[in-house]
């Protein structure tokens, strides 16, 4: 541990030197004193802590000066306490852990927001006796005629006591009156029989698209539903949301993220999504009530995005905003192009391929996000197209340097070696998702342990590309940090089983969460770390990060968010 990184306190402790001295005083020393002049006192000092800066060095403090929103001087106490005036607020600390804001590279941000004051969040429950008693306290909290609805990001191996399917009877005696709708991922779903009779399906309806509704052997229904074309008949049915309601729910979404440790989100569109989403975000932000920093791309969901041209003009009609701190659109995705898209390869799946028209057209998208100014986020679970993608954009960066953009190659499963390389030569940056913390043991030994090596986050570090962390949340995955992180240390899935190979240490999984994805969403100058100068963004935990036991990693949580300053959430 080494207590350093002071700033305006050692420019100020050592003035009286330098001002002896007959050489000239430097700069920062004659803006420090300047700024302290200018001040009687900062707005706000925390001691006795253990500040983890996140820093190149990862250097460990034990104070921190706040004044207008940034951060002023980080060091020892003593040195530290000396900026404290009559004004300033005081906080000791006693030793608990402090750590940068958490930033999410890739999240669904706005899509969960209109639902979240009804929804349960299952991500952290291990048994499904809590599970079933938290849906009947929201049904009780819920005015009548509102849904329960849990929008994924759980699987049912993390129930310790009873990991079995969900019936429409069981659900039945927890929450009897009211609609239960639970979303397992994007595959299927669980509801009670006040959700069937909302919906008008009973066992003699028929299913028009892919999927099934499922009936035990007397034909009576299960309350599961299969495929989307299922799922469709209930969710159509979900009361929709008024937009003071919505701004409500957005402000619990935030309130819940914030316990988590989140200050930074970047949404990435995604089914659904429209440009309503964000019109709620702004309304929020107009209001001056926006305390989460929100980052979202221009995608196929709020432009047109039909054909290639339709991309290339909306990225020659919008700009991206690269500086802005609270509210702001950057970069292209998380699907640059609806023919380049690939799923995860599976046992027995056809090769993936693109079409000689089709990879020109890309050719001309890349082109026109170099040429404007737009990263590129690009979704990608197979190698084949990764390597499509570097081999475009290899050619370009032959008369247009591309390092400077940043460009995203998101989940990065399957992704080998070579690509790593190509990618990291071409000075692109990885969005690693914890996704694979909800694979079961099951699908790990059925696909040949290769849950236990996707995405290689260990290889890529080793191989000096650079990488950050986020969640992929909220329906395929959990959006608390603190899952991701735990994963990618300890290598467990949400069940307790490990399923994953390629760990890191606990100091890379949180500067991936933090400095790197500060970098990969170009805020690195005033975010990601607690640093002098920076934005003060930061969290008070629960326990220690740095010595609880890996398994415990992921019930980390805040006793306190700061952004910019002020306290936005607060146990």
């Amino acid at each position: 541990m080494r207590f350093s990184q002071i700033y305006i306190v050692l420019t100020v402790t050592i003035f009286g030197l330098v001002a002896c001295s007959e050489s000239p005083r430097p700069a920062a020393v004659i803006d420090a004193v300047d700024a302290i002049q200018e001040s009687s006192s900062v707005d706000w000092v925390l001691t006795n802590g253990q500040i983890l800066t996140v820093d190149a060095e990862f250097s460990v403090v034990e104070a921190m000066a706040i004044d207008d929103g940034k951060i002023i001087a980080t060091g020892s106490d003593a040195e530290i306490a000396g900026l404290a005036g009559t004004e300033t607020k005081l906080t000791n600390l006693a030793g608990q852990t402090v750590v940068p804001g958490l930033i999410d590279n890739h999240m669904h941000f706005v899509r969960s927001s209109k639902q979240w004051y009804r929804e349960v969040r299952l991500d952290s429950v291990k048994s499904r006796v809590e599970a079933l008693a938290l849906l009947a306290l929201r049904a009780s909290e819920l005015p009548e005629g509102e849904w329960v609805v849990v929008n994924g990001g759980w699987i049912f191996a993390q129930f310790q006591d009873n990991s079995e399917l969900f019936t429409a009877a069981e659900l039945d005696a927890a929450v009897p009156n009211t609609p239960v709708y639970i979303q397992e991922a994007y595959s299927r779903a669980f509801v009670n029989s006040a959700a069937l009779n909302a919906a008008g399906v009973t066992k003699n309806t028929v299913l028009e698209g892919r999927g099934s509704i499922q009936k035990d052997a007397e034909g009576n229904l299960t309350g599961e539903l299969v495929g989307g074309a299922a799922m469709g008949l209930v969710t159509a049915h979900i009361p929709a949301v008024s937009d003071a309601v919505w701004d409500s729910s957005l402000l619990a979404t935030t309130q819940g993220m914030h316990k988590m440790g989140l200050t930074t989100v970047y949404d990435v569109g995604g089914n659904t999504v429209t440009p309503e989403f964000y019109n709620a975000v702004e309304r929020i932000a107009d209001r001056g009530d926006l305390t989460m920093r929100v980052f979202y791309s221009l995608n196929g969901q709020n432009s047109p995005a039909d054909s290639a041209e339709d991309i290339i003009a909306a990225m020659q009609n919008n700009n991206p905003d690269n500086e802005s701190l609270r509210f702001a659109q950057f970069g292209y995705g998380e699907q640059v192009y609806q023919p380049m898209r690939a799923g995860p390869a599976r046992p027995g799946s056809a090769p993936w391929e693109l079409s000689d028209e089709h990879k020109e057209d890309y050719r001309n998208i890349l082109i026109a996000a170099i040429d404007n100014g737009w990263q590129t986020n690009e979704h990608s679970h197979v190698d084949a197209k990764i390597q499509t993608t570097l081999s475009v954009l290899e050619e370009i960066n032959q008369t247009r340097p591309v390092g400077e953009l940043r460009m995203t190659i998101a989940h990065a499963n399957g992704i080998s070696k070579e690509s790593i390389a190509r990618a990291r030569n071409l000075g692109m940056v990885f969005a690693i998702h914890g996704t694979s913390r909800n694979t079961t043991p099951e699908a790990a030994e059925r696909n040949g342990r290769a849950g236990m090596r996707v995405p290689p986050i260990r290889t890529i570090e080793q191989m000096n590309g650079i990488w950050g962390l986020g969640s992929d949340s909220t329906t395929v995955a959990s959006p608390n940090p603190f899952h991701s992180i735990g994963w990618a240390v300890s290598g467990r899935s949400a069940s307790g089983d490990v399923t994953f190979g390629e760990t890191v240490s606990r100091e890379s999984a949180l500067t991936a969460h933090t400095r790197t994805n500060a970098y990969l969403l170009f805020r690195e100058g005033a975010l990601g770390s607690l640093e002098p100068g920076k934005q003060a963004d930061f969290v008070i935990l629960n326990r220690d990060y740095m010595t609880v036991p890996v398994e415990e990693i992921e019930n980390l949580f805040s006793t306190m968010t700061v952004v910019e300053g002020e306290v936005v959430y607060s146990d």
